[in-house]
């Protein structure tokens, strides 16, 4: 009886799901906003065009790199800006309009991809597409570069 009272624990603890970290990033989905800050405090703008509810790498990009404490400090260095293509969340006709424009603008690719463009958002600094799953070097020495070009 001990045994599968300890078992159950053991099968319990595992599906237990893990406490999330909590990021503070700040993730703007208004470009002209984001080029107003971004030139106010000098800091180059970093979009992420994403499919948040159904690209498997982008919600791994969510789970990895967000939560990671060198991408935290490393996005406040920069104006993040969400450029979202959702299939089942609701969103604005508006906002899908803003976003559809940007990818017109600055990418006609897949997803995830990261495009940085200087404060007056006239700039193509760089682009990085794609996501290895449980690596964010890859992405973290993207935002280095771009950190250092802009300054």
């Amino acid at each position: 009886m001990k045994k599968v009272i300890f078992l159950a624990f053991i099968f319990a603890w595992y599906l237990m799901p893990a406490q999330e970290h909590k990021t503070e990033l700040k993730w703007l989905t208004d470009f002209e906003q984001a080029k107003a800050i971004a030139q106010k405090e000098h800091k180059p703008i970093v979009m992420l065009f994403t499919g948040s509810d159904w690209c498997p790498p982008c919600r791994a990009m969510h789970n990895d790199l967000f939560p990671n404490p060198e991408f935290e400090k490393l996005a406040k260095k920069v104006v993040l800006v969400m450029v979202d293509f959702p299939r089942r969340k609701p969103m604005s006709t508006e906002q899908r309009m803003k976003n559809q424009e940007l990818a017109r603008k600055f990418h006609r690719g897949g997803v995830p991809t990261f495009v940085a463009v200087s404060s007056d958002g006239k700039t193509v600094l760089g682009k990085i597409s794609g996501y290895m799953y449980g690596h964010p070097e890859r992405d973290l020495q993207f935002f280095k570069d771009i950190i250092a070009k802009s300054k």
